[in-house]
C-alpha cells in the first residue's frame, strides 16, 4: 500500500510530554540484551545510524523498541471477545493462493523492510523517531541507563517543559534535494509522489540542497522516514525494492505528519490484530495510538488509505495478521492508491481548506481544490469541475436493467514492463431511484497478480453511498463469482492496471432497495460532516456528453424565496415519472431548485441553515 494512511498527524503538545514526565527511569529493569539487528551488515548499521542525523540516541531508541517488543503481545492482542469475533470474520474471508513475488526484495513496504532486516529498527516498521518523539510515544519503554550521559536526560526534561507543536513544515513549503547514491528509478517515482502531494493540497515542494529544513531522499536500508519536519537534513530512505508510487507516497505522507492508519486510536473498530501471527519482534509495529497523539478530524477509518499495512503485514507464517471487520474490505487494505480521505485529511491539517472560503460547489463528497478554489479535488469514480462527470478516457455510464448485461474492458500491455502509476478504467452503473445496483465479477484473465493489497492491478466496486470512502477491491483468481450489491443507485466500478495486462468481464442489473447491501456506510464509526448527496443523486446524461452529471443541494445559509412556477430542466417529466416529486431521498429544496412546477412546489418557501464548527484540537490526523 505503500501502506497508505490509517494515517496519523503527528502532533504532540506539551501536555503529551508531561504526560511521560518521570518515566523511563529503568528502575527494576534488567540488563537489556544487545539490539538484534537481524540481516544487516555492519556498514549497513552504521548508515542507517548516520541517517538519523544525531538528533536521536540509537541506543535508547532501540531499547525502548526491544522493551516494548517484549511487552507488546499483551499491549496489543485482542480481548477474548474480539478475538472469538475475529476468529469467526477469518471463516468468511476468502482464502487466496498467492501469487509468485514480482520482485525479490518484497511486494509491500512492510514486506521489504522486513527482508531488509531493518523493520524491527524503526517505530511502526519504517518511522524514524528523535528523542522527543521517543519519550513521547515510547516513554514508558525508556531506560535512562540507555543514556550517553547523565546530561542527556537533563536536557530531555528540560525539553519537556516547552511546547511540542504538530511538526508541520514552515509556510507549507518542503524543500528537499536527491542524494547521488539515489537510483534513477527511485528519482523518478519520487518526482511523481511530490507533484501528486503538491498538486493535492497546499503543500508546496521547492529541490533546494542548501535550505535549512530539508528532505534528503537517499538509497538507505530498506524504505523509511522521519515523522513530520524535525529541523535541519532528515533522510528519506528509498532502498532497493522502494522505487514505487505507492512506497514514496507513503514514506513523504510521514514526512509531512501521517502515522499509519492501522495505528488510529480508534482503529478497532475496524481492524483487528492477530497476534499469534505476528513476529514477536515485530509486534511493536502495531502499536495504538492515543487520542492526545492522534486527531482524525472526525474522518473515518480509511481500509485503502495508502498509510494502510497490507492483511500480511509482519506475518510471522503467512498467515493474516490484520483481519477488517467490514470482510469485503480484507484485500482492499495495503492498496497502491492514495485515497481520497488521504488528501482530504492532509489539507486539513495543513489548512488548505481555509484557503478556500468560497468557490465551487463540491459534489459528491469532494473538496475545493486550494490551488483553484473555482475546481474541485474529486472522490475516485467522479470527475469535472464539480465532480459532476465520469472521468474521461476508459469506461462508460451503463444503465442497468432488470436482466443482468455483460460488460468486458482490456487494461495495460501484455509484455509491458511494470509502470510507474496505475492505468484506470471507470464506469458509471446507475439503477433507477429506489432500486440498487448487483454487480458480479465473471471473469478475470491475463496476468494475474494475487497479492496482498493487489498493488499491482485490481478492480474496485464503491458500493457504498457514500463515494468517499474507497470500494472493495479484487485481484485474485478466486474472487471470480463475487457479488456486490451497492447501498444506492449509483455504483462506480474502477480498474486498476500497472503489471501487464488484465481482461475483467463482469455482470450488472438493478435489484430491488430490500436486497442487502455488500456493505453500508453505517458499518464504518464516522464522524465526519455528511455526504454532499442528502438523498441519492440524479444522474443526467445530456446530449453534449455521455458523463454523468449529478445535480445536488449545496449546503447553505439563505432566506425564504419564491420560486417561479416553471420547471428548470428539461428533465423533469422523466424524473417524476420515477418518483422524483414522492422520493423521501431528495430534500425539499432539491426539488425546488430543478422542478419545481411538475412537483407543485412554485409557492412553497424554504429556508435552510447549516452551523459549521471548526476543528481546532492539536493532533496529528491519521
Amino acid at each position: 500500500m505503500f501502506l497508505k494512511q490509517g494515517l496519523i498527524l503527528f502532533t504532540l503538545c506539551s501536555f503529551m510530554a508531561e504526560a511521560w514526565r518521570g518515566k523511563g527511569n529503568g528502575k527494576g529493569r534488567g540488563p537489556r540484551k544487545p539490539h538484534n539487528w537481524g540481516n544487516m551488515t555492519t556498514d549497513q548499521v552504521d548508515q542507517f545510524k548516520k541517517s538519523l542525523g544525531g538528533r536521536t540516541n540509537v541506543d535508547r531508541f532501540m531499547g525502548a523498541l526491544d522493551r516494548f517488543n517484549e511487552d507488546g503481545v499483551k499491549l496489543v492482542q485482542p480481548s477474548d471477545e474480539e478475538k472469538a469475533d475475529m476468529l469467526e470474520r477469518i471463516k468468511h474471508i476468502r482464502k487466496h493462493k498467492w501469487s509468485p513475488k514480482s520482485q525479490k526484495e518484497g511486494d509491500s513496504l512492510s514486506e521489504i523492510n522486513q527482508n531488509a532486516g531493518v523493520a524491527s529498527s524503526l517505530y511502526g516498521g519504517d518511522m524514524a523517531l528523535i528523542d522527543p518523539q521517543v519519550d513521547a510515544l515510547l516513554g514508558d519503554f525508556v531506560d535512562d541507563d540507555d543514556e550517553s550521559t547523565g546530561e542527556s536526560r537533563k536536557k530531555r526534561q528540560a525539553y519537556y517543559t516547552t511546547s511540542y507543536p504538530a511538526m508541520l513544515w514552515t509556510d507549507n513549503t518542503v524543500y528537499y534535494y536527491f542524494d547521488s547514491s539515489l537510483s534513477a528509478a527511485a528519482i523518478t517515482v519520487s518526482r511523481i509522489a511530490i507533484a501528486f502531494w503538491q498538486n493535492s493540497t497546499c503543500i508546496n515542494f521547492v529541490e533546494k540542497q542548501d535550505a535549512p529544513n530539508r528532505i534528503r531522499f537517499f538509497m538507505g536500508t530498506g524504505c523509511y522516514s522521519n515523522i513530520g519536519m524535525i529541523k535541519g537534513q532528515q533522510d528519506l530512505s528509498l532502498g532497493t525494492g522502494c522505487e514505487h508510487f505507492s512506497v514514496v507516497a507513503h514514506e513523504l505522507g510521514h514526512a509531512l505528519g501521517f502515522f499509519h492508519e492501522q495505528s488510529r486510536h480508534d482503529r478497532d473498530t475496524a481492524v483487528t490484530i492477530d497476534t499469534a501471527n505476528v513476529d514477536a519482534a515485530k509486534v511493536s509495529n502495531y502499536r495504538k495510538e492515543t487520542v492526545d497523539s492522534n486527531n482524525n478530524y472526525g474522518m473515518p477509518y480509511d481500509y485503502g488509505s495508502v498509510m494502510q499495512y497490507d492483511q500480511n503485514a509482519f506475518s510471522s507464517n503467512g498467515q493474516v495478521a490484520m483481519v477488517a471487520k467490514v470482510i469485503p474490505y480484507q484485500d482492499t487494505m495495503g492498496g497502491p492508491t492514495v485515497s481520497f480521505y488521504d488528501i482530504s485529511m492532509m489539507n486539513e491539517y495543513y489548512q488548505c481548506k481555509k484557503k478556500c472560503t468560497t468557490g465551487a460547489t463540491c459534489m459528491n463528497g469532494g473538496i475545493r481544490n486550494s490551488r483553484n478554489c473555482n475546481t474541485c479535488i474529486c472522490p475516485s469514480g467522479w470527475a469535472g469541475t464539480t465532480c459532476t462527470e465520469r472521468p474521461t478516457g476508459c469506461g462508460a455510464t451503463l444503465t442497468a436493467t432488470a436482466t443482468a448485461q455483460t460488460q468486458t474492458f482490456t487494461l495495460g500491455t501484455m509484455g509491458a514492463a511494470m509502470q510507474n502509476v496505475m492505468e484506470t478504467c471507470n464506469y458509471m452503473i446507475k439503477a433507477p431511484i429506489g432500486n440498487k445496483v448487483e454487480v458480479v465479477l465473471k471473469t478475470m484473465t491475463g496476468v494475474i497478480a494475487c497479492t496482498p493489497g493487489c498493488p499491482f492491478k485490481s478492480i474496485e466496486f464503491k458500493a457504498m453511498s457514500d463515494h468517499r470512502y474507497t470500494g472493495a477491491r479484487a485481484c485474485c483468481s478466486d474472487d471470480q463469482g463475487m457479488t456486490v450489491v451497492s447501498e444506492a443507485h449509483l455504483m462506480p466500478v474502477i480498474g486498476y492496471e500497472r503489471l501487464q495486462s488484465t481482461t475483467y468481464t463482469f455482470t450488472y442489473r438493478y435489484v430491488s432497495a430490500s436486497t442487502p447491501s455488500t456493505v453500508k456506510v453505517s458499518q464504518i464509526a464516522s464522524t465526519a460532516a455528511t455526504y454532499d448527496a442528502s438523498g441519492d443523486p440524479i444522474v443526467v446524461e445530456t446530449k453534449t456528453t455521455a458523463k454523468p452529471v449529478v445535480l445536488l443541494t449545496t449546503t447553505r445559509s439563505t432566506a425564504p424565496n419564491k420560486t417561479a412556477c416553471a420547471d428548470l430542466n428539461a428533465n423533469c417529466a422523466t424524473w417524476v415519472s420515477n418518483g422524483f416529486c414522492s422520493s423521501t431521498g431528495y430534500t425539499l429544496q432539491q426539488k425546488k431548485d430543478y422542478c419545481p412546477g411538475s412537483c407543485n412546489l412554485c409557492t412553497t418557501t424554504i429556508t435552510s441553515t447549516i452551523t459549521c464548527t471548526d476543528n481546532t484540537k492539536a493532533g496529528l490526523n491519521r
